[in-house]
């Protein structure tokens, strides 16, 4: 329980103030664990953060993988992947700021690696559940499933950063609808 008040607490802080200005004496007062607990759990700030941004990967490819064990229509399942992602950046804005803004913001080398090393694995997921779609046959044009998902993920990822600042003039519903027709057309022989 200390850990999941301690994580979210992290993802609120790290957004609020950035990496560098965070400070485990903040997280750990919003959290409402003594410092102890904090570096019990987590020794440093730099491995924190990346438990955060790990979580949230994780939290995305879970979900992802029920949707993937029903038998929904593989263009119906890859449509949910590209929901499970708006979701994740738009539900949890202050981990989408992370995401958006921090990841690579002068952070130690070997956490950032371990970090690309995660949005990797990220993508590779992604590229993975293209593959298969693309083996059923009809469903998906030939395209190269690596490069596909990457493109996927940039466009998810800037899409929503910027529809964050400008929510006045869009609604989540353009938003859904504006990435579902651009995958789709992109990767779909049918939009049917």
């Amino acid at each position: 329980m200390s850990k999941e008040k301690i994580l979210h607490a992290a993802t609120r802080v790290f957004s609020e103030y950035g990496y560098h200005r965070a400070s485990m004496d903040e997280i750990a007062q919003q959290a409402q664990v003594a410092k102890g607990t904090l570096y019990y759990n987590f020794p440093g700030k730099s491995q924190l953060f990346k438990a955060v941004v790990k979580a949230g990967f994780e939290d995305i490819m879970e979900r992802t993988k029920t949707d993937l064990s029903s038998a929904l229509p593989i263009k119906e399942q890859i449509l949910r992947v590209l929901r499970h992602h708006l979701d994740l950046f738009l539900d949890s804005r202050h981990f989408a700021h992370i995401v958006f803004n921090e990841i690579s913001n002068g952070i130690e080398p070997d956490v950032l690696d371990e970090l690309k090393q995660l949005r990797r694995e990220h993508l590779s997921f992604l590229a993975g559940i293209l593959k298969e779609a693309q083996c059923e046959g009809g469903v998906m044009r030939d395209v190269d499933a690596d490069l596909a998902a990457a493109s996927t993920i940039g466009m998810l990822e800037s899409t929503c950063n910027y529809y964050l600042s400008h929510q006045e003039e869009y609604s989540r519903e353009d938003l859904e609808s504006f990435v579902f027709t651009v995958v789709a057309e992109g990767l779909f022989k049918s939009l049917d």
